[in-house]
């Protein structure tokens, strides 16, 4: 037996992944991998370090014997429920599946193939995975296009996100979607943001149900600068339309008159809201 077969089965038997044995010597997962698989060996004091941590001799590493007789704990335990699968083969990048009594089963795949120092695609399941790369999946994700229960990335989906654009319950982005949503563009049931549509509704152009618009306001009830309202209206400028169509000039003419230039291609959408109410 090698030197990095028993480093590989020392390492199994505890139930450790490559990444999490790398961090407790102070080294990559590369490193382990490449010591795992023969293509290279660890200094002095990494094997020294891997003797005291495993509770062998050095002698036992390093000679070539199919015994390794253990004095750690931990390494004595074994379950015939028990598994631990990993592949790190170049074609397959990281991939583990682990399985202990008591607990919930994790999976976690990383591909092999990087884009600048995130992996292409990294896919961690199970209580309190992390995730991180151009695609990630896991309770926790973080990447280019991010999918968890809290997310954060270019284009994010979870339960709680942050993102350029954010899909979820609790969404904060550039563009943000969900129940509960704060942006600059925000559409939800409660939508914050500088352009906001929703049932309540909060912004400096806000349409919706209940609408408060710090520039205008379109709703049932509205309130704000300009304020175009069915039931109620309360601004400086204000439309009651009792389920009658606004009056559209006479909006558009407010709008050119009491919102400032500075506010762009918002005016421009506001105009153009006031059709589809």
């Amino acid at each position: 037996m090698t030197l990095g077969e028993k480093i590989y089965r020392l390492r199994t038997e505890q139930g450790l992944s490559q990444e999490s044995f790398g961090e407790k010597l102070g080294v990559s997962r590369q490193s382990v991998s490449k010591w795992e698989t023969d293509q290279s060996v660890p200094e002095l004091d990494k094997i020294v370090a891997i003797s005291d941590f495993f509770g062998v001799s050095t002698d036992q590493l390093l000679k070539d014997t199919e015994n390794i007789q253990t004095t750690s704990a931990t390494a004595q335990e074994s379950s015939q429920n028990s598994f631990d699968l990993e592949d790190t083969s170049p074609e397959s990048g990281l991939l583990r599946v682990e399985y202990r009594p008591g607990r919930r089963p994790r999976f976690e795949y990383k591909s092999e193939k990087m884009v600048g120092n995130l992996p292409l695609v990294h896919i961690n399941l199970g209580i309190g995975g992390r995730a991180k790369g151009v695609i990630a999946i896991g309770m926790i994700a973080q990447g280019w296009l991010a999918l968890g229960l809290a997310a954060m990335g270019v284009l994010s989906i979870g339960i709680v996100s942050l993102g350029l654009l954010s899909l979820a319950t609790f969404a904060f982005g550039l563009i943000s979607l969900g129940s509960f949503s704060v942006g600059v563009i925000s559409f939800g049931a409660v939508a914050v943001g500088i352009f906001s549509v929703g049932a309540l509704t909060f912004g400096q152009f806000a349409f919706g149900a209940s609408a408060h618009g710090a520039q205008m306001a379109i709703g049932d009830v509205a309130s704000g600068k300009i304020a175009l309202g069915y039931s109620r209206a309360t601004g400086l400028y204000t439309q009651v339309s009792n389920r009658q169509p606004f009056n559209y000039e006479e909006a558009c003419r407010a709008i050119d008159e009491h919102v400032s230039s500075n506010w762009l291609f918002f005016k421009a959408w506001a105009k153009g809201m006031i059709r589809w109410f």
